[in-house]
């Protein structure tokens, strides 16, 4: 049945938090993000542990600072509700424009709103629909509607200039992302 990963996750997936939790800390300590971010939301929600925002933020943070797009989103929300740290949008923004930039449409949809709002980041509404709008293009249409409800209020706010810049900028995003991801896959190629 795989090695400790694969058994930790499939404990997990059982509801055997307490063997999911020993099983990984050790892969967690040789530096696996996915590990890593497993303890930190164990933590934070006291799966297999007590329930511990410090040690959720520490374990995000090791996954975090390895690219690990959902520990960054998971920090970036630790920081917009105070959990474990004191709250601030400035640093949620942070986190979440790491989250946003490969592609994790939670930290966009929470990205846009704070460009909407102006909290943590200059109030702009260019980019606040520029990052919802490439959330509502990535959802199912049933799972639009708040998205697009976001869009249209920053939208009802802006010029058709200002839209279509945000969208040129969504469709840059979008090229670039691309580009990257190519580039990835070629050079594992010759891996």
């Amino acid at each position: 049945m795989g090695g400790p990963y694969d058994q930790a996750l499939a404990a997990w997936r059982r509801g055997e938090y307490a063997t999911a939790y020993r099983l990984w800390l050790p892969i967690a300590d040789e530096g696996d993000p996915d590990a890593q971010f497993y303890l930190g939301y164990m933590s934070e929600y006291g799966q297999g542990a007590p329930r511990n925002s410090m040690e959720a933020i520490k374990w995000y943070r090791k996954a975090a600072d390895q690219e690990h797009a959902v520990a960054q989103f998971s920090l970036g929300m630790m920081y917009a509700n105070g959990e474990g740290v004191p709250a601030s949008d400035t640093e949620a923004a942070q986190w979440y424009r790491l989250a946003a930039d490969q592609g994790l449409a939670g930290a966009q949809f929470d990205l846009g709103t704070l460009y909407a709002e102006g909290r943590g980041v200059p109030q702009d509404d260019v980019l606040a629909y520029m990052w919802l709008e490439l959330v509502a293009s990535q959802l199912a249409k049933h799972q639009r509607n708040s998205t697009i409800d976001a869009l249209d209020l920053v939208a009802s706010k802006m010029t058709l200039t200002q839209v279509a810049e945000a969208r040129q900028l969504a469709l840059e995003w979008t090229i670039e992302r691309r580009q990257r991801a190519q580039q990835r896959s070629f050079a594992m190629k010759f891996r």
